[in-house]
């Protein structure tokens, strides 16, 4: 990957050695889906995973949408 960008490199990647997302695989209204938590009982979609081209039409399963992970 190239970047180009005027910024000093250590200004561009500050924070980057921090940087430790928790993932979770969870399992909601029968897809599996990959989360990060984001409180007790939400969750934000990073990653659906499924083999039936359908499911990615699906606003609601969508990457970035905030669901529910209780069961």
């Amino acid at each position: 990957m190239i970047l180009y960008t005027a910024l000093p490199l250590e200004l561009i990647l500050e924070g980057y050695e921090e940087f430790s997302p928790k993932y979770e695989e969870i399992k909601k209204d029968g897809q599996l889906l990959l989360i990060e938590p984001i409180s007790f009982n939400r969750g934000k979609i990073v990653r659906l995973i499924s083999s039936n081209p359908q499911d990615y039409m699906n606003p609601s399963l969508q990457p970035g949408e905030i669901i529910g992970i209780t069961d």
